[in-house]
């Protein structure tokens, strides 16, 4: 895989959990890590998330300033605001400085996943009690269901490569309150990854071929 990004995806426009304006256009020259994530997901995100901040965490280098940044976009910015995102991102402890959480509008956010070709589908709660947002006790009206996958962008803004699925993250990563949250299907997936399952370590191997 070798694919540009065209000018029209790298210029979108979108909003940090800090509040600042930012695109993809803004890392031309540093590595980028780009994850689909919904701070509301009972099953996969809590995962996604967790191996994710451990791999940037094992690449955070700020003295040097070309750490890989890592991007965790919504899948779902009519609930995922700067605040929802921001309190996300503070769960996990001590949150490394080359990882980011984004927001946007509905049409910049689509119009990304759309070209990567991440898959969602806004959808009605099951039957029972409507779960609540762990932040705000809200009740939740609706779900959306997406695919999860990792790309990689070298430095030149070319995609390059994808890890696909539900990752493998070791006990103790997602922090507690996103355990608390999550559903049965969640607790098994962390309970009981599939033998697919990518890892840390296989992300780091990614981006060690792209630094070569």
């Amino acid at each position: 895989m070798n694919s540009s990004i065209p000018k029209s995806v790298r210029d979108l426009s979108f909003t940090a959990s800090d509040g600042k304006q930012v695109s993809l256009a803004d890392l031309t020259g540093r590595i980028v890590v780009l994850s689909d994530v919904m701070t509301l997901c009972q099953e996969t995100c809590p995962i996604d998330t967790a191996t994710v901040v451990q791999t940037a965490r094992a690449e955070e280098h700020p003295a040097s300033g070309k750490s890989p940044v890592f991007i965790s976009l919504t899948v779902d910015p009519g609930r995922d605001g700067t605040a929802q995102l921001s309190a996300y991102r503070h769960l996990f402890t001590g949150p490394p400085s080359n990882w980011q959480a984004w927001t946007g509008s509905s049409k910049n956010v689509n119009a990304l996943w759309d070209y990567f070709g991440v898959w969602r589908k806004r959808v009605a709660n099951g039957p029972g009690p409507a779960p609540r947002n762990w932040r705000t006790g809200a009740p939740l009206t609706y779900d959306v269901q997406h695919s999860d996958e990792v790309f990689f962008l070298d430095a030149s803004g070319r995609e390059r490569f994808v890890l696909e699925g539900t990752p493998y993250a070791p006990g103790g990563t997602v922090p507690k309150t996103l355990r608390d949250f999550m559903n049965d299907e969640g607790r098994k997936n962390l309970r009981s990854p599939k033998s697919t399952a990518w890892t840390e370590a296989q992300a780091e191997t990614v981006l060690r071929w792209l630094r070569r």
